[in-house]
């Protein structure tokens, strides 16, 4: 008899540890604290292109600056991050793609996440601003955004996309104009690397971006 109830506490021990593990088990895959495979793939092209600046008078920061071109490596990765996100049919990607394509044939385009300690002058789409943008190609020609445009609302999928942008910046979105004054393509045939230029009172900050 004592051996029948010791059998039984021994099988019923052995059972809540099956049950135990598998528990444990899933409750690892559920809570697994790796990075998500589309996560690390967005992050690795985010960092191949992404550019940071800074602008220094004396001891005082002037402004500090992470800058993405939106070329068509990048433009690829949002829309294969958003799809993930937002579990997207293949027709939904590929329309998404092709209004990526036709905005990427139209400007060049450049994100910059900007902090600026007082924040009055972090005014880089303002009329009269503090602060000029330009993008200059290999002959030293120069261009001016034809559009800046604020990117204000925190929501999750623009942290996702957008996790650059520090908790003390203001986003901004710059279109440059695909072609010069003259009607002429701004960048020769081949030509993928520009350099923007951030410039103002305090002083001024070049950086290479690859654009195309």
């Amino acid at each position: 008899m004592l051996a029948a109830r010791t059998a039984a506490v021994i099988l019923a021990l052995t059972l809540m540890a099956a049950v135990g593990c598998s528990s444990v088990k899933e409750a690892y895959h559920e809570f697994d604290p790796r990075p998500r495979p589309a996560d690390v793939a967005f992050a690795e092209v985010l960092k191949k292109y992404m550019v940071k600046g800074s602008i220094h008078r004396g001891p005082a920061t002037e402004l500090l600056t992470e800058v993405v071109p939106a070329n068509w490596a990048v433009r690829t990765a949002w829309v294969e991050r958003r799809a993930e996100a937002f579990a997207y049919t293949p027709e939904q990607k590929a329309k998404e793609l092709a209004d990526q394509r036709l905005e990427y044939e139209q400007h060049n385009t450049v994100l910059a996440s900007v902090f600026v300690p007082e924040n009055k002058w972090n005014d880089l789409g303002e009329q009269g601003a503090n602060w000029k943008v330009y993008l200059i190609n290999a002959k030293g020609q120069r261009v001016e955004p034809m559009d800046v445009r604020r990117i204000k609302k925190r929501t999750a999928i623009n942290e996702a996309i957008y996790p650059f942008w520090g908790l003390w910046s203001r986003l901004y979105l710059f279109k440059f104009p695909i072609k010069d004054a003259q009607g002429n393509p701004f960048l020769a045939p081949g030509e993928k690397e520009v350099t923007l230029l951030i410039t103002g009172a305090p002083g001024k900050k070049q950086l290479k971006l690859v654009i195309r």
